[in-house]
């Protein structure tokens, strides 16, 4: 749901789903989508991120991001993302994430 630190609010009104917001969605959803299938001991970080927001998303809406893997090259996963409200496109674009020895 789109509340609290996902809305920014300097647009005027109530605000909208921020495109920082959406990309760190975007972020969390293809690490989550891979992080079972890690060696013991890894992590994935995110270090690309290509996307265009297309639409609003109104505080209190509910949005669904989507990602799925198109590729691995060695340690690199290379991701098409997602983020719909409803059967609206409101962002779309690629995300690159790098599986790294998990150091904490």
């Amino acid at each position: 749901m789109i509340e609290g630190d996902l809305i920014t609010r300097h647009v005027g009104g109530a605000g909208t789903f921020s495109t920082p917001a959406m990309i760190g969605l975007m972020e969390v959803t293809s690490h989550r989508s891979v992080e079972r299938w890690l060696p013991e001991g890894h992590t994935s970080v995110g270090y690309e991120v290509h996307v265009r927001h297309l639409a609003p998303a109104a505080p209190g809406s509910t949005v669904v991001v989507t990602t799925r893997v198109t590729e691995v090259k060695g340690n690199r996963l290379y991701f098409e993302v997602e983020c719909r409200l409803g059967d609206t496109l409101i962002g779309s674009g690629i995300h690159k994430r790098a599986i790294v020895r998990a150091e904490f």
